[in-house]
């Protein structure tokens, strides 16, 4: 953490500052820096590679078109070269505020998800907190975590974690991917998203820091995949038995983090050689 520089794409000002507790740099940059970089970013050799190795991989190919693909392939290009540009570790931009004033052709939910599986951050949404989240994940496990905004469904009471980035590398980096759908991004139905398939009876763990000083920690089983439609909401959607929660509605937290895996010991150990406050 201490040797990190995270990297916010949002507003219009340059700042640097410093996380207390944790050390970790943080550099701000104005929201326009990134679709500039977009926009000079012409389709080379790797933005075509990076585009057929996706659909190469993908179980299933159901909105996007070439032209979304290339354009997606083009945003990891120029988030890589923006990241280095900013000598920053990781990365997190205010990507649905582009979307919305159309600032880029595809939202960078295929580019995160790349990022993701390779161990770099990329978080959504310039959610300072939720990129340290995910940071956490693969600097103390070596695997991708997943962002969501929390659904709790009470008909079967359970937590459904829901968002438009997901890696695939759940069980590691250097580890077999799970199976994924290419699909566009669900707000705006345009680019390209990773639908990815969790695996049923797989434990996980979810973490979010509140702060520097708190870290929200629960743990549950996964019980089911989510497709969109017939329901809703996101692309990947993963329905979570929580572990030690009577109401899934009790669950704290937005944009936590979840991962495979039972790491509770390994958290609570974490937290209290470094002084941060767990709560459940």
């Amino acid at each position: 953490f201490e040797e990190s520089r995270v990297l916010v794409v949002a507003g219009e000002q340059r700042n640097d500052t410093v996380l207390e507790r944790l050390g970790t740099k943080v550099r701000t940059v104005p929201r326009q820096d990134l679709p500039a970089m977009f926009e000079s970013t012409p389709v080379t050799d790797e933005v075509k590679q990076v585009a057929r190795e996706m659909r190469r991989r993908a179980k299933k190919v159901v909105e996007p078109t070439q032209t979304d693909l290339v354009n997606a392939a083009r945003s990891f290009v120029a988030a890589k070269r923006l990241l280095k540009q900013e000598e920053a570790n990781a990365i997190t931009t205010d990507c649905l505020g582009m979307v919305a004033m159309k600032d880029v052709p595809t939202p960078p939910c295929m580019a995160a998800s790349l990022f993701q599986d390779s161990g770099i951050t990329y978080g959504c949404e310039a959610d300072l907190f939720g990129a340290i989240s995910l940071m956490f994940t693969s600097y103390l496990f070596d695997k991708p975590g997943f962002m969501n905004d929390p659904v709790p469904e009470t008909v079967k009471n359970v937590l459904i974690a829901a968002h438009c980035v997901c890696g695939t590398r759940l069980n590691g980096f250097d580890r077999p991917a799970e199976p994924f759908i290419l699909r566009s991004h669900s707000e705006s139905n345009i680019g390209v998203s990773l639908q990815v398939l969790w695996r049923e009876g797989q434990p996980v763990t979810l973490v979010r820091f509140q702060s520097p000083n708190e870290l929200i920690l629960d743990t549950g089983v996964v019980v089911g995949n989510v497709s969109t439609p017939p329901a809703g909401g996101c692309r990947t959607s993963v329905e979570i038995k929580m572990d030690d929660v009577e109401d899934a509605r009790n669950v704290l937290g937005f944009h936590q983090v979840v991962f495979y895996g039972n790491h509770r010991r390994e958290i609570e150990a974490f937290c209290q050689l470094y002084g941060i406050n767990v709560i459940h």
